[in-house]
Order: C-alpha cells, then structure tokens, then sequence
C-alpha cells in the first residue's frame, strides 16, 4: 500500500513536470511519507523508474499475446491510444537512461516469443532474415516508434496509426516476397563509390 502511494504520488507529479526536477526527497513530500520510507521502497531514482516500467507494461498492453500476422497492422490502433493516455509519463521516463536499461533488460522476453512466432510463419527464411526482418516490424508498435512519429514527425493521434499500420503491412510484404535483401554484412549492401562523384577541390 505504501509503495503504491509513493509511486502514484510520483506519476501525478511527472504527468505534469520535468523528471530532471524530481527527487526522491520531492517524493517523499507529495507522497506524505518519510525520506527514509521512501529510501527504503526506492532506494535510487533508476529503482523508482524500474518500477514505473513494470507498472506501465500491463497498462500499455505491452504484456499482451500478439494477434496472428494477417492482423499485425492493427496493432497501433490497439496500443497506440494506450500510449497517449499515458504519454506525459511516458516522455518523461524515456528520457532517462535508466529507462532503456529497462527497456534492454526486458528485450529477450520481449523479442523472443515475436522472433518464434513469426519463424513459424516463414519456415524458408533464414535465422538472420527473421532476426532482421522481424524486428524492423516490430519496432512500428513500440512506444518509442509512437513517440518519434508524434514528437519528431509531428503527426496527429490519427496519423501516427494510420502511417505504423501501413508501414507494418508493407514491412512484412517486403520479408514475404524480397528477404534475401536481408542478407549478407551491412557494408555488402552499399553501392560502390564512384570515383568521379568524390570531392575534388
């Protein structure tokens, strides 16, 4: 209970201001709690983004089995609103480090049953067209994805699904029919430069 009331002390608070001005001292104040109390649930401020983490995963409907491949793309009109529900959060705590350590902490869970799942749907393609292909697709439901396409791209609620849905369709229809594009080293992908194009002062 007491956790509970710290942590949700601290989102009313980070909905509305920079996480760059709050402390677990602050903390303790908006919760109505003692330092030490606070200390003791949330030793260091990563501790008290680690728990926002694994408090917004179930509520972003990041946890969630994912549809068959047919109805992938529909996934941002699935999540997408979940994000701007809880998008004043979110900014704040993916602007801290200690949130992509979470973020990379939880990428095999997360990854991995995507990779199996559509490893069974291309039985042909090789491990690094899958690994590849697979997690370019993937990247288009992301709350990182979603936050790129409001904030930099500067598109609408509306937009933003419209455009990942899209871009997921044609993502899988380019592994379905091309993935040998996928193949071979980065650099054996890149034409060769063309001398007569280099710099010449």
């Amino acid at each position: 209970m007491t956790r509970e009331r710290i942590l949700m002390a601290a989102k009313d608070y980070l909905e509305k201001n920079d996480i760059e001005r709050l402390t677990l001292r602050r903390v303790a104040e908006l919760s109505g709690v003692s330092p030490p109390t606070v200390y003791a649930h949330f030793p260091t401020m990563d501790d008290l983004i680690a728990a926002f983490f694994q408090w917004l995963k179930p509520r972003l409907g990041l946890d969630q089995p994912l549809p068959s491949l047919k109805e992938l793309a529909t996934l941002p009109d699935r999540l997408f609103p979940r994000y701007e529900e809880y998008g004043p959060l979110l900014r704040n705590l993916m602007n801290k480090p200690s949130w992509d350590r979470q973020r990379l902490a939880d990428r095999d869970r997360r990854h991995g049953g995507w990779l199996d799942a559509i490893s069974a749907e291309f039985p042909d393609h090789t491990p690094e067209q899958l690994r590849r292909g697979g997690l370019v697709v993937a990247a288009f439901w992301t709350p990182t994805l979603w936050r790129w396409l409001r904030d930099t791209c500067g598109f609408t609620p509306e937009e933003t699904r419209l455009v990942a849905g899209w871009a997921i369709r044609v993502l899988i229809d380019a592994l379905k029919k091309d993935p040998s594009s996928l193949d071979g080293s980065p650099s054996n992908t890149l034409p060769s430069p063309d001398p007569d194009d280099e710099f010449k002062p």
